[in-house]
């Protein structure tokens, strides 16, 4: 008799498979007093579906991880038969063997349990007398339970990363495998550089730690190291690493398939493997600038993860800005190489490149900044004073909070030396009211300021078509002084005069009090310091806009 009410795959070998050892726990089964007999460290066997089979040829009729239950009144006897009984099972795939004591046998036959551990297959007397059907019924009901459970979670995690954005870059993808699996998380390239990571609750310096070594040495099967490899259109790019000792379940095995796919997807997206790379390390210099880092081990570990070592050796930040759009963290990356050194670099927004150098051993600061200020200037793509540079020193042995001090610093300065013509590599030592103004150019506060500083002498040049804000210019530039401003007008000096008197009534303020010029020459710098670095957020057609007003 062959009874199969259904035939249930739990797709070979997954995880979420019923074994063996799930059948014997089963209410059902344990009504008939099981008692493995043979085979008893084979029973990690997953079944398929269970077969009650009391034909002595059923081998033939099998497709492998079946459970065969049987009352033995059809086995074979003498001569060996049933040695070949068991072997046919064995070779057939088989799971495990049943057998009832009570129509048959008092005892299972010596030759059954031989032939079962030579063949390694579990096999089972049952004490007690149980209605076969059940356990069949219980068997499936466990299976087919399993089987829409992973369903569901497979649902879930596949939900859960198409919500990731379209184009997500692999650190969002190693993020959400993380979240989703509750584990750390690692996608690596070919070499063995993390491109993407994900730390759970491990300290990230202790996860990286030793990385390229370790994972050369460790299979995709390796305890505590669930990994598959990336294979975008096939061709293998690294591969990604879930650290985990849970496998046997469907998330593990769900985060892992859909992650490896997604990461496929963004190494096609994101270009050369270099790119992805360089997006590593950008990522490290906006987490040090952020404030992300929590310890400086940390950040020397993730550099030389990728590459970079930082260890015992003098660092020194550096900032690059420009108001030309071909500003790369690529160009500054090639400088940075040609100048003979190691740094971690990162293109934070368009018009701005952070780095952090490791100064070697036979250069001295002030050396290294120019050579590789230079070599930026060689390879940048447009006018050489469009570029402006900024550094700052960073302490031997430093803090995590020296670091993003000085890429901040190092910034400052950058950004107000930009359309200076200063080429030097500045300090926030040499920042002077213009750099200043740079500086807060963006803020609305000074812009306020302004506004109410110029806004009457705007609308009164635009409403009478008189050029009173030049005569305001002329006059401050030249210290107060009515004569050498004259002079400098091309203006009689009664014509000039007259300007002036004018120019006091619109703006209703006195030009004799020190403080008032002061106040006006300062709203001039900040127009002008705004026009000079391409940002004119609150100018237009010479004058503010309505909002600031």
């Amino acid at each position: 008799m062959l009874v199969d009410p259904v035939d249930v795959d739990s797709s070979a070998g997954g995880p979420e498979a019923l074994t063996v050892a799930d059948i014997l726990q089963l209410a059902e089964v344990q009504a008939g007093q099981p008692r493995v007999v043979a085979g008893k460290d084979q029973l990690h066997r997953t079944v398929r579906w269970v077969h009650v089979a009391e034909v002595p040829d059923i081998a033939q009729l099998l497709r492998g991880r079946e459970l065969i239950l049987t009352t033995g009144i059809a086995l074979p006897d003498g001569g060996g038969a049933l040695t070949d009984y068991i072997r046919d099972l064995a070779q057939a795939g088989v799971s495990g063997i049943g057998i009832e004591l009570v129509r048959r046998y008092p005892e299972v036959p010596r030759e059954a349990i031989d032939a079962a551990e030579e063949w390694g297959l579990p096999l089972i007397a049952l004490e007690r007398e149980i209605p076969f059907v059940a356990i069949t019924e219980a068997v499936h009901a466990q299976i087919l339970n399993r089987q829409l459970a992973e369903l569901r979670t497979q649902e879930r995690v596949h939900r859960a990363f198409h919500s990731l954005a379209s184009g997500a870059a692999p650190g969002d993808v190693v993020r959400k495998m993380s979240e989703l699996a509750s584990c750390p998380v690692v996608f690596e390239n070919l070499i063995h550089r993390p491109i993407a990571v994900a730390e759970h609750s491990v300290p990230i310096e202790d996860l990286l730690a030793g990385w390229q070594t370790r994972s050369r040495q460790r299979s995709d099967d390796h305890p505590g190291w669930f990994a598959s490899p990336v294979e975008p259109r096939g061709q293998p790019c690294g591969r990604v690493v879930m650290l985990t000792d849970e496998r046997h379940g469907a998330l593990p095995r769900a985060v892992l398939e859909g992650g490896a796919a997604m990461l496929a997807v963004a190494w096609l997206t994101a270009g050369p493997p270099a790119v992805l790379e360089r997006a590593a390390l950008r990522e490290l210099i906006d987490d040090i600038s952020a404030g992300r880092c929590r310890t400086i081990d940390e950040v020397i570990v993730r550099a030389r993860a990728l590459g970079v070592v930082l260890r015992h050796q003098q660092l020194t930040a550096f900032a690059v800005r420009s108001n030309h759009p071909f500003c790369s963290e690529e160009t500054v990356c090639r400088a940075v190489e040609r100048a003979g050194c190691a740094g971690l670099v990162g293109q934070v927004r368009e018009d701005q490149v952070l780095a952090l150098l490791a100064l070697p051993a036979n250069r001295t600061p002030s050396q290294l900044l120019a050579d590789v200020a230079l070599e930026v200037r060689n390879g940048f793509v447009g006018a050489p004073e469009a570029l402006s540079f900024g550094a700052a020193s960073i302490p031997l042995g430093p803090a995590l909070a020296d670091l993003g001090r000085a890429l901040t610093q190092a910034d400052e300065a950058a950004q107000a030396t930009l359309g200076s013509g200063d080429s030097r590599v500045a300090t926030v030592d040499d920042i002077e009211l213009r750099g200043v103004l740079r500086l807060l150019s963006d803020d609305r506060r000074l812009q306020r300021v302004v506004s109410g500083q110029l806004r009457r002498l705007w609308e009164h040049d635009e409403r009478h078509g008189t050029h009173l804000l030049d005569i305001l210019t002329v006059y401050l530039d030249s210290g107060g002084n009515k004569s050498t401003a004259a002079a400098r007008s091309h203006l009689s000096r009664a014509a000039f005069y007259h300007s002036l008197d004018r120019l006091t009534v619109v703006l209703g303020r006195d030009l004799e009090v020190p403080e008032v010029r002061t106040a006006l020459h300062l709203a001039l710098l900040a127009t002008a310091v705004a026009s000079d670095v391409g940002h004119q957020p609150w100018l237009k057609s010479g004058r503010p806009d309505t909002d600031v007003r």
